[in-house]
């Protein structure tokens, strides 16, 4: 009878060795997604690591979190954020993780969930009543994955950090699924147009984007304008649910379309294109060149949001350096 056997405790000499190294050829702090990690802090980060070996990714990350203060505004742990970044610490060999559970299972495939018979039906005229419904940690989360797998030309994908989805319906039924994320860590044509927006410190403004990272309209439904009304009413809509959610007040929306597809919906939406993105995709902690350049659409959650970026944009110089980027 073969017993499950508890990960052996590392030593932490190797690693403390390296980081007192990089410490001596002044390449300390590390900067891992927007957080600097000093010598101090990484040593924290070793000892947790070291010390909670045998209690998995998920509890370290939780330990660690709590024991150098990494939340989010709303006082949650970042332990999703703290796995990224204890995962590019393992690359540079600064640290060893014990193995993931999923790797000691069997292999399956994604958990198909499938949809409800009778759940979608055509529609063809403007609804009187159209409602967003909270799709997140519910039935109706599992209904919103489904979809977005199955119409979305993205499918669907899990979200690192923050994210809030919803069922669109109209007239009770289903239309769509649109949901907001965290937004682009670095985007060159955003961060410009931010700066000129009086905002110098990207990380402190990244907290007030949000990133419009799904939007579907069920090939079912066809009804015109319908897609900029849905728009209007979410954009309204997560101000308060981000708010109370996450305890941050979004300012801006960003979302990219690829070239293939025009962005019809965003530009009946009054939603600027303020520039191209460079092709780059973030895999892991390096970038890659994706060869898919993608629109950059921008938007103002309240009005005084978009005076302010109309005034920008329409300002000459302004406008030639954020097209320069």
């Amino acid at each position: 009878m073969t017993r499950n056997r508890r990960p052996k405790r590392p030593s932490l000499r190797s690693w403390l060795k390296r980081l007192t190294k990089l410490r001596r050829n002044g390449r300390l702090p590390l900067v891992i997604r927007g957080r600097r990690f000093t010598y101090r802090g990484l040593r924290t980060i070793m000892h947790c690591v070291a010390e909670h070996y045998p209690e998995g990714r998920t509890r370290i990350s939780e330990i660690i979190c709590t024991r150098i203060g990494w939340r989010q505004p709303n006082g949650w742990l970042k332990d999703r954020a703290c796995r990224d970044a204890l995962r590019r610490l393992e690359r540079l060999r600064l640290i060893k993780l014990p193995p993931r559970i999923a790797d000691n299972l069997p292999k399956q495939g994604r958990e198909e969930v499938p949809i409800p018979p009778g759940t979608i039906q055509p529609v063809v005229v403007m609804p009187q009543t159209i409602t967003l419904e909270w799709a997140k940690g519910n039935s109706d989360e599992r209904l919103w994955n489904a979809l977005v797998e199955e119409y979305h030309y993205l499918g669907h994908k899990i979200q690192v950090g923050r994210c809030l989805k919803y069922l669109i319906r109209g007239d009770g039924q289903l239309l769509g699924a649109i949901s907001f994320s965290s937004p682009a860590w670095k985007l060159s044509v955003r961060d410009t147009l931010l700066r000129q927006m009086g905002m110098m410190d990207l990380r402190a403004a990244h907290d007030f984007v949000i990133n419009n990272s799904r939007f579907l309209i069920l090939p079912q439904v066809r009804v015109p304008h319908l897609a900029s009304r849905v728009l209007a009413l979410a954009t309204w809509r997560v101000v308060t649910d981000w708010l109370q959610f996450y305890s941050i007040e979004p300012k801006f929306v960003e979302t990219f379309v690829e070239g293939k597809r025009k962005g019809t919906c965003y530009k009946a939406a009054n939603w600027p294109m303020i520039g191209m993105t460079n092709g780059y995709a973030k895999v892991g902690s390096s970038h890659h060149n994706s060869q898919q350049p993608k629109a950059v659409f921008f938007y103002g959650l309240k009005r005084n949001h978009r005076r302010l970026l109309a005034s920008v944009l329409s300002s000459p110089n302004d406008q030639a350096e954020v097209s320069r980027t």
